[in-house]
């Protein structure tokens, strides 16, 4: 255990290195792309490059927090989503794009509840949006629920996935290993759980120390982070044809050549 965690350590700056060439060229990528309004793959996979984006600048400034595994987390959900959603590209998208119209009709009827005024032509807008795209949302009836009874006050699924678990996202882009390693245990110390809590501290006598990420931790962090990032960049170059396939190819062959000699 202590010699991986001694190759983890060597390991870190060189991943930071792969990390920070992938970064460079994700953000020449996303710089002045053009794209149709109506192509809606390309403004979800446009808005998720440009948070990976984010999301790798936090990882590489956190390092060696323990906190940098909940932004590897969500790195992994967000490239997960993505792959979904381009496996179903003239549907998934635009149901992303369109959730967002629950999400203000949720923010209206909390309005509506505690006595705020509503823009009528808002109002319109948004109730005019859900019965045309509302239906895609709707939680089913429940077991034994009378076919009479009233809607329920929110009738709507939480996320735009409708129902769809991350595992089972995971799942169905061959992402599950991924998913059972990683993201699993990263979400122990998302949620306070206390396997994640555990392991960020020491027991000496009747004290407790708090400790650093481990470096095999760091280096998984770092690694997704690569990971997710080139992946995305590589959703974007095959739909919008940016013309970025050698450059991906040469990274992701070089990460690997390394990874496998160091």
């Amino acid at each position: 255990m202590e010699d991986a965690q001694q190759k983890a350590n060597a390991q870190v700056p060189g991943i930071c290195r792969w990390l920070n060439r992938v970064l460079a060229l994700a953000e020449d990528a996303i710089d002045n792309v053009r794209y149709c309004e109506d192509d809606h793959l390309a403004f979800m996979a446009l808005c998720f490059l440009s948070k990976q984006i984010d999301h790798t600048k936090s990882i590489l400034a956190l390092v060696p927090s323990r906190d940098a595994t909940l932004i590897a987390r969500s790195m992994i959900e967000g490239l997960c989503q993505l792959l979904w959603a381009a496996k179903d590209p003239d549907v998934r998208p635009r149901q992303w794009r369109a959730f967002a119209w629950v999400h203000d009709w949720r923010v209206m009827q909390a309005k509506i509840e505690a006595g705020e005024r509503v823009d009528p032509e808002s109002r319109a807008a948004i109730e005019g949006m859900l019965r045309q795209f509302g239906h895609q949302f709707l939680k089913p009836p429940r077991a034994g629920m009378d076919p009479g009874a009233a809607s329920p006050a929110d009738p709507y699924h939480k996320d735009w996935r409708a129902g769809k678990q991350i595992r089972q996202i995971c799942e169905s882009v061959g992402a599950q290993d991924l998913y059972r390693q990683l993201y699993e245990p990263f979400s122990d110390w998302h949620h306070w759980g206390p396997v994640g809590l555990g392991k960020a501290i020491n027991r000496q006598a009747d004290r407790i120390s708090y400790s650093s990420l481990r470096p095999t931790d760091a280096a998984s962090a770092l690694a997704v982070g690569f990971q997710c990032l080139l992946q995305t960049v590589e959703i974007v170059d095959r739909h919008l044809a940016i013309g970025l396939s050698a450059k991906t190819a040469d990274l992701r062959d070089g990460y690997i050549t390394w990874r496998e000699t160091n």
